[in-house]
């Protein structure tokens, strides 16, 4: 979208070094919060550690070598205007050379560094030096910066129009209360705010007392790998440095792939060329148990979709150990199992050299792994590299110092070495697994939760338990460890499907898992290619945000039986004929509408054509808009017609998700208290040919606070919502015109 602001509100302080360095370190957070939500996490909680930051540097005796600015912005939930206003027009953002950023997407647990840089690596080594607490990984910023998390945060705006190179920091615990009316300070542990406190203020005063921000040009280049390992420290090499580290760790695991083979020819007269065979012949079969255990995975969920009972891991993620860890461990054993006995049974092998076969074969996997990582220069290859190192470790020291494959010292070694990566990747799979499960409350019904948990605890687990999926070869009474893991699950199964313990939610305050819901009061207009009237509508448009909604309260909200889906509408009309917010037509595609009276009377919303010229090629049209503080313009030019530019800053236009065929386009205007209306021009290029309406346009106008904020019947129906959902409501005004 183009999002185009006016009068928005910052507050700025600046502690100066005595020495009057013309260069400075930003720090920033946000002081507003969306509707509905006290915001102590979100971000009450990051400007609290900042005002008590500036506190102790103020006070301190110790001179700073640089300054330091903090930014303290009013328009972060706005979609960011407040600090792209601070740095491209403010006196003293020419001189910032890096930043800090303090966000949340939860309230409490450790402040995750999960965006760095761009380059300049210092910034890295700094925070890995100075910080006593430290929590980051390149895996966390590559999963964010693929969009599979929606959000986004002012570290963007400081990288983009600044173009300046920081760190991001989060906190991820807990987000069930995240943009709810439960992010209250009850909700935040006092160790968190004391221990991002310590790490943040350490990080600053190593910053700004470094060399570094006197020339950052010096030391842009570059990119670091890094990450915590289990909190204590944090590992970090340059991009160079991986490549260096990942190869030679591919080239000492194939040595010891083959130094097995070698060592099977001697105790197990197996050739070389054989024992190489029988090797990939396990790879295909330790893929193949990957893909048994996903679609195993997939069928729990199809089924517990199919019986109405979804996100029972939501309050009590335990579930996701019965419901998807225990079956993927049993299809993968029991395709390893069935595999040694039909296809290797023409080999008269120990068990454990038909251990080291398969283990061999996940050894050559996560190999292979790290060779596309150093290819595709993807940064959290270090996670390959971990299980990597651990099994040629393992290999050789079994080798040259045990000398046998097969007794208990072995079992130790394995044990204690392959424990190592395990431990690791269970901390980064529970951190996941923590901050993906409460996004899946307001990923929007579209997002088929149950499957993506499946698919991601499936994918993960399949990975994780690669060092303990072989032993069930060395394990004598196998029928008895699949009768046991068989029956824990079906037992599971019966639970969930026949008492209330898998119920998705909870409106326990002190540990709040609440379902959520939008509900938008609206009124809807339609206007033909003369301009008149054709259609009006009233209703509430109920946004779905998760796979249950909207049918799981109508025992509670009787109105909900009405609830009818929106299908033909998104058809017929531009954003489907509703009050999106934003354009986030893709995510929140799945809605329902109840017929309802009309809204209050609100600030009208008025589109005026003001003007209409032709230039070359085509037509000049000017518009004027007025409505409340938050207003969305969407448009769609017929096919034929090109929108080649318009008045705003941004020249070339931003296209949105594609309707009908056709380009579509979102801008989002906004101002402060007092009103002033929006004035653009758009400028098309028509055929010399065309005749009829140039384009579908629409506005929205929505009233996110005062008086006209609910209707009366609005909150009648609100008020019923149970205490285990959390309601965010609001008036809001649709019209669309063919121009």
């Amino acid at each position: 979208m183009t999002n185009v602001y006016r009068d928005m509100q910052n507050v700025i302080v600046k502690v100066g070094s005595l020495i009057k360095s013309p260069h400075s370190l930003l720090i920033n957070c946000h002081f507003d919060t969306v509707m509905n939500s006290p915001g102590a996490s979100d971000d009450g909680a990051g400007c609290a550690v900042m005002m008590e930051i500036l506190r102790v540097i103020a006070k301190s005796e110790k001179i700073l070598r640089h300054n330091i600015i903090f930014l303290f912005n009013g328009g972060e939930e706005n979609f960011m205007p407040a600090s792209h206003g601070f740095i491209t027009q403010h006196k003293w953002a020419k001189e910032i050379r890096a930043f800090i950023n303090l966000e949340a997407c939860g309230a409490g647990g450790r402040e995750i560094l999960f965006q760095a840089g761009p380059s300049h690596p210092w910034i890295m080594e700094t925070y890995s030096e100075e910080v006593p607490y430290p929590f980051a990984s390149t895996l966390a910023q590559e999963i964010f910066q693929s969009g599979v998390i929606p959000g986004d945060t002012d570290f963007r705006i400081f990288r983009d129009f600044g173009n300046l190179s920081g760190l991001d920091f989060a906190w991820s615990s807990n987000g069930y209360v995240y943009h709810s009316e439960y992010d209250s300070l009850e909700q935040i542990p006092l160790g968190s705010l004391q221990r991002t406190g310590d790490n943040i203020l350490a990080l600053a005063i190593g910053m700004t007392q470094g060399h570094q921000l006197s020339n950052v040009e010096q030391y842009k280049s570059g990119n670091l790998v890094f990450f915590d390992f289990l909190g204590a420290f944090v590992v970090r090499w340059s991009m160079g440095a991986a490549d260096l580290i990942n190869i030679l760790s591919v080239i000492f695991s194939v040595y010891s792939l083959y130094t097995n083979a070698k060592r099977a020819e001697v105790s197990d007269y197996l050739s070389k060329k054989t024992y190489c065979r029988k090797v990939l012949g396990c790879v295909g079969c330790v893929v193949s148990s990957w893909i048994s255990a996903l679609l195993g995975c997939l069928a729990i969920a199809f089924f517990l979709n199919g019986f109405g009972v979804t996100m029972s891991w939501y309050a009590n993620p335990v579930w996701i150990f019965f419901l998807y860890v225990i079956p993927t461990y049993i299809a993968s054993i029991l395709t390893i199992y069935l595999h040694a006995s039909y296809f290797n049974k023409d080999l008269i092998l120990s068990p454990w050299t038909l251990f080291q076969l398969y283990f061999d074969a996940y050894q050559l996997l996560w190999t292979i792994c790290l060779a596309l990582g150093v290819i595709a220069r993807i940064r959290s290859s270090f996670i390959a590299l971990i299980w990597v190192i651990a099994a040629t470790v393992e290999n050789l020291v079994k080798s040259y110092i045990y000398g046998k494959w097969r007794d208990s010292k072995w079992l130790l070694l394995h044990i204690g070495v392959m424990g190592l990566p395990f431990v690791q990747g269970f901390y980064l799979t529970i951190s996941a697994l923590y901050l993906f499960i409460p996004l899946t409350g307001r990923a929007g019904a579209g997002s088929y939760a149950e499957f993506l948990i499946a698919i991601m605890t499936s994918l993960q687990f399949c990975m994780l338990l690669c060092f303990a999926v072989p032993v069930i070869l060395l394990v004598q009474k196998v029928k008895k460890v699949f009768s046991l893991l068989m029956g824990i699950f079906l037992v599971s199964i019966a639970v969930l499907l026949l008492t209330p313990l898998g119920f998705p939610y909870s409106g326990n305050p002190n540990s709040p898992a609440p379902q959520r819901f939008m509900i938008i009061h609206s009124e809807r207009i339609y206007h033909d290619a003369q301009g008149r009237m054709n259609n009006r509508t009233y209703g509430y448009w109920i946004v779905d945000m998760d796979i249950n909604s909207p049918h799981s309260v109508d025992n509670y909200v009787p109105e909900m039986k009405n609830a009818i889906a929106i299908d033909q509408d998104c058809h017929d009309y531009l954003y489907c004929g509703l009050p999106y917010l934003v354009p986030v037509l893709n995510m929140l595609r799945k809605t329902h509408w109840i017929a309802a009276p009309s809204p209050p009377k609100t600030m009208p919303l008025n589109m005026t054509l003001k003007n209409r010229e032709n230039i070359p090629h085509g037509e000049r049209l000017y518009i004027e808009i007025e409505g409340a503080n938050h207003i969305g313009v969407m448009m769609s030019p017929v096919f034929g017609v090109t929108l080649k530019q318009w008045s705003l800053e941004s020249k070339q236009p931003l296209a949105g998700p594609i309707w009908n065929g056709r380009n579509t386009y979102f801008i989002y205007y906004t101002y402060g208290l007092n009103p002033v209306p929006f004035n653009f021009y758009i400028d098309f290029e028509v055929p010399s040919n065309h005749s009829g309406p140039l384009m579908d346009f629409a506005v929205t106008t929505h009233h996110l606070f005062g008086k006209n904020k609910k209707s009366e019947p609005l909150e009648k129906i609100v008020q019923q919502f149970p205490s285990w959902t959390t309601v965010t409501a609001w008036t809001a005004i649709y019209k669309s015109w063919l121009i």
